[in-house]
């Protein structure tokens, strides 16, 4: 099923391996109440949230990245495909115009050359 844990880490949707989830696991042993120990565990907790913010931020821009890759692929291939609607009719009557003119040009200066030989 799509919508599970398990399947959302198996296909690399999910922050599954990640150290600071195991922070939360090494401080749930009982300890004789100290106050310095006290301020620096919750330092250490606040420092860890950063980081987990951090890292999952970024877990997700480079997710998105690959999407937008793609979103791009897909965009330029739907510009080929339709490239009719973008370019307008006038600019293939303007190309054969061209390639009209450029003919007579050629033929006209080929009748230049059998002129000026006889």
């Amino acid at each position: 099923m799509r919508w599970t844990k398990a399947f959302r880490k198996s296909s690399g949707k999910e922050l599954a391996v990640d150290p600071s989830f195991e922070f939360e696991k090494r401080r749930n042993v009982p300890v004789k109440y100290d106050r310095e120990l006290w301020t620096k565990t919750v330092e250490a907790m606040k420092k860890v949230e950063v980081i987990r913010q951090k890292r999952s931020g970024r877990f997700i821009m480079q997710r998105l990245k690959k999407a937008k890759a793609i979103d791009k692929e897909k965009d330029v291939k739907e510009v080929q495909r339709n490239l009719s609607f973008i370019r307008s009719p006038a600019a293939g009557l303007l190309q054969a115009k061209q390639a009209q003119m450029v003919e007579e040009i050629h033929e006209s200066d080929e009748e230049m050359q059998l002129a000026e030989e006889v």
